[in-house]
């Protein structure tokens, strides 16, 4: 109960992801009785995460420095304890992506396309949300230091700031390269972030490269 009521806590601000969860829960519930309970639940699960994207990527394509600044400011406490449960939830919905692929191996390819398709979207979507989880993360690390510190851009500026776009090239390319290019890390908490997406970048994209080919050999 105590976790539970932390977490709803960080939900709190985190209106979007609290929103995404709602709807999501409402898709696998409403979808109709007699679809595979996996199925049911990737359903739900892509309708969250796609709606979630989206929001989030509307926000920070219109953010300004201070939006940025106060967003991060008010989630610094939530950063990780969010980010643990999107990651969790990620992998889950990777064991229930092999579920749903053993499910269509089993009961033929008549109907496969639907299921092979959700499978994709849902490998794809979750794929997106871990750098776009950091993303947050970076910025709420960041911006928790007194002065900000932690990431040191290219830019000679002393007065240069990151914005969202910044941190999600950062974020983005761990995720595809599982290197930080021209960007320096500073500080030892920034550091141990960009450790552990290193570490999940890597066995993510594993995992995504296996379900690539096994969603393959089920359109074969």
């Amino acid at each position: 109960m105590q976790t539970l009521r932390h977490l709803k806590h960080h939900l709190q601000y985190r209106p979007r992801l609290a929103m995404a969860a709602m709807l999501g829960l409402a898709v696998a519930l409403l979808t109709p009785g007699d679809w595979h309970v996996v199925t049911r639940a990737l359903a739900g699960w892509n309708t969250s995460v796609w709606f979630y994207l989206s929001a989030m990527t509307w926000l920070m394509a219109r953010a300004d420095h201070g939006h940025l600044l106060r967003f991060a400011r008010a989630q610094a406490d939530s950063a990780l304890v969010v980010l643990s449960v999107v990651i969790a939830a990620t992998l889950a919905s990777l064991v229930a992506i092999g579920m749903e692929l053993s499910w269509i191996k089993q009961n033929g390819m008549e109907l496969a396309a639907p299921h092979v398709l959700l499978a994709a979207g849902t490998v794809l979507g979750a794929w997106l949300l871990v750098p776009m989880e950091f993303t947050l993360s970076y910025a709420a690390c960041y911006h928790a230091e007194k002065p900000p510190a932690g990431l040191r851009f290219p830019e000679t500026d002393a007065s240069f700031s990151p914005n969202y776009s910044d941190l999600l090239y950062f974020a983005f390319t761990i995720a595809v390269a599982a290197q930080t290019a021209d960007v320096t890390i500073t500080t030892r908490a920034m550091r141990r972030l960009v450790l552990l997406q290193s570490v999940l970048s890597f066995a993510f994209n594993t995992a995504v490269l296996a379900l690539t080919v096994n969603i393959a050999a089920s359109l074969l």
